[in-house]
């Protein structure tokens, strides 16, 4: 008797890639959880009083797994936003955030702004410089690694190692509270 008769060839050949698919499936598994995030795609909300954070100041958050800026802005904030020319994306056209804020002050409420407090080349912490602490520069925020600048709207400057604006987490105003994570209610 043949031992490779037709019908057994066929079903050897089907068994071991049946168990190479098995494997390819089971280590594309394992590849993907590497990689994921460390609490999933879930974004449980945070709830913030901003009635803690004077004009001029910023506190700083940590939610889901990554650091925010809660900026209040003053006035002298809001007068050293840089004009249009000296930024390199001053429509803010290729950053993250909801069409419905606007490229001008990227807030929902103007004198707040809510940034992920991390440079969008290498993700490095940023500083804030207050308007008058540089004689050089109006102010805004700047990363500790390259030392990459951004307006008080969180846009970037030309010729900066940075070529994207920051990123504006999901978030929604209501009167003195911030909630991370929440939908923005239309107006």
């Amino acid at each position: 008797m043949d031992r490779d008769t037709p019908l057994r060839l066929r079903l050897r050949v089907t068994l071991k890639l049946m168990g190479l698919f098995a494997l390819v499936f089971f280590v594309g598994l394992l590849i993907s959880g590497l990689f994921s995030r460390p609490g999933g795609d879930i974004q449980l909300p945070l709830e913030v009083d901003l009635r803690s954070i004077d004009a001029g100041e910023a506190q700083r958050l940590s939610w889901n797994g990554r650091r925010v800026l809660v900026l209040h802005r003053d006035r002298a904030m809001f007068e050293a936003l840089a004009q249009d020319e000296a930024l390199y994306d001053p429509a803010s056209r290729f950053d993250r955030r909801p069409r419905s804020i606007s490229a001008s002050h990227r807030g929902w409420v103007p004198e707040w702004l809510v940034v992920y407090a991390e440079s969008t080349d290498l993700g490095c912490d940023l500083e804030i410089v207050l308007p008058g602490a540089e004689g050089d520069w109006e102010g805004g925020f700047r990363d500790r690694c390259r030392q990459g600048r951004y307006d008080f709207a969180g846009r970037v400057y030309k010729g900066q190692p940075a070529m994207r604006n920051l990123e504006i987490p999901p978030h929604r105003i209501d009167g003195m509270r911030l909630i991370l994570g929440a939908a923005h209610k239309g107006r």
